[in-house]
């Protein structure tokens, strides 16, 4: 769900990019901006539930026109009801089956784009993201919000997988980093959007303009896809030559000649073995080149193991439960200001993921990686202590210092690690699995916190501190240096 690719590129080349080829002419940047639009519906849906869930859940009631009966609103006029009676249980389940959905759409969603093509995936998903937005919408009851949520997640999922291949094969030379890193970017951007939005709409009456917000956005990039051309590299690789030619002349600038010198020299890559785009694996059980054949493969249990730690530990350390009950946690000692607060904390999960975007292929992985651990274990123990002691500023601004220690390496590292460690004809294999143990460590999350941390208050950050404390002791012991790795699959596993 976080995808952040190399920006070493960029940092050397970005400067001066003379020839056309290099150039991010305005074809190019409108085709950035709308794949990465997609990324921005997934931090929406991510946390859409994070600021109304009170009122949503008839938990609270926050009345904006005393006097002003809600039947009397275009709403309540409609049939809408005011609130869907949810307890702790079903709000963890709603919240959660959202992964559900984002493992099957992040499972296929690679072969169906090789299948299809990278803009029609999007425009499917786009389609899939407008049904399901608008049933979370017109939901009255706890059943179909299940159901609007994991369509939501299938297109989600799908979008997160689809995006980066898209920004991959059409970017540039030295362009690759600062493209790539839009994904995560945007997420965050989705994110905030969300918190944005839900500041004047969270009471009672207008909850349900918070999440028609996602229609309005799935609605606005289906149709902006519209002008955007096919990735010229699916275009070659499915022996469409002319129109590759043609994609890649009118996204780059330049002539036409220019564009078809490009294009052969990606012909004698297909010719000497290479895989233009991205490998398609076997969705089957068995197969040659299977999930399940990756799992079984006993060469590959040291990294396996890594990526099972890093990705499961990345979210139970916590992260999910602020972006997705944030506005929750701090309404216990904060309740007039919290969605403002999780605005701001959102904002600064924003500002960060863009510092870190540019400088992190400069740093060494490892000691990076261990200092965010290490700091996110100690900021969520003084957030759990803050809960129980009623201690309101110092939730707040450890708060701020957990998202910002969290993204500077926790959030981004474990998936640029998870290729790194692994061998090259498994990275794709690698990725799909560390991906799906992602959203199962989001679901454990999504659907748990809201019981645990009714029953165990605060403490419930103390177990996110000491589980990043374990992970720490595990990354010193366990995952070796990747920087500019120069051994190979076998030297890098040899002492360990």
């Amino acid at each position: 769900m976080n995808r952040i690719l190399s920006s070493t590129s960029l940092l050397s080349n970005v400067s001066l990019p003379r020839q056309n080829k290099n150039k991010l002419t305005k074809a190019l940047f409108y085709a950035i901006i709308v794949a990465s639009i997609g990324s921005i519906q997934f931090g929406y849906h991510l946390s859409e539930l994070n600021a109304p869930q009170q009122v949503l859940s008839c938990s609270e009631f926050d009345i904006p026109m005393e006097g002003y009966p809600y039947d009397r609103t275009w709403l309540g006029k409609r049939g809408y009801k005011q609130c869907i009676p949810l307890n702790d249980e079903q709000i963890g389940i709603v919240t959660s089956f959202f992964c559900i959905g984002g493992i099957l759409g992040s499972y296929f969603a690679t072969s169906f784009a090789n299948i299809y093509g990278r803009k029609f995936s999007s425009l499917m998903n786009c389609t899939l993201n407008i049904v399901g937005s608008l049933i979370i919408f017109n939901s009255n009851t706890y059943k179909s919000l299940i159901i609007g949520r994991v369509l939501v997640g299938i297109s989600c999922g799908a979008l997160i997988v689809t995006i980066p291949l898209f920004i991959k094969e059409v970017a540039p030379s030295g362009w690759e980093g600062l493209l790539g890193s839009m994904t995560q970017i945007c997420i965050r951007l989705g994110v905030l959007l969300t918190q944005g939005v839900a500041l004047p709409l969270t009471d009672s009456y207008r909850w349900r303009w918070i999440l028609f917000g996602s229609v309005l956005i799935a609605v606005l990039n289906l149709f902006m896809w519209f002008k955007v051309d096919e990735s010229p590299k699916w275009l070659l690789a499915h022996g469409r030559v002319v129109d590759a030619k043609l994609s890649l002349c009118k996204l780059r600038g330049g002539t036409f000649d220019e564009a078809a010198q490009e294009v052969q020299k990606w012909q004698q890559q297909i010719e000497s073995g290479n895989s233009l785009i991205e490998p398609t694996t076997t969705n089957s059980i068995s197969g040659s080149n299977s999930l399940w054949k990756y799992l079984k493969d006993e060469s590959n249990t040291k990294s396996r193991n890594v990526i099972t730690v890093l990705l499961f530990g990345q979210q139970f350390c916590g992260i999910n439960a602020i972006v997705l009950y944030g506005t929750k946690i701090i309404s216990q000692l904060y309740p007039q200001h919290a969605i403002r607060i999780n605005f701001f904390i959102s904002m600064v999960n924003v500002l960060v993921t863009i510092s870190v975007s540019l400088l992190i292929h400069s740093l060494s992985r490892k000691p990076l990686l261990m200092t965010s651990t290490i700091l996110v274990s100690i900021t969520a123990f003084i957030m759990g202590v803050a809960i129980n002691y009623n201690k309101m500023n110092l939730l707040i601004v450890f708060s701020f210092i957990y998202m910002g220690v969290f993204t500077m390496g926790l959030n981004p590292l474990p998936f640029i690690i998870m290729r790194e460690i692994s061998r090259p004809q498994d990275m794709v294999l690698a990725q799909r699995y560390g991906t799906i143990c992602n959203w199962i460590g989001t679901f454990i999350v999504a659907y748990t916190f809201p019981i645990i941390h009714d029953i165990l208050s605060g403490y419930v950050f103390i177990i996110f501190a000491v589980i990043a404390c374990l992970i720490s002791a595990f990354i010193w012991k366990m995952v070796p240096e990747t920087k500019n790795r120069v051994a190979s699959y076998n030297q890098i596993w040899a002492d360990r």
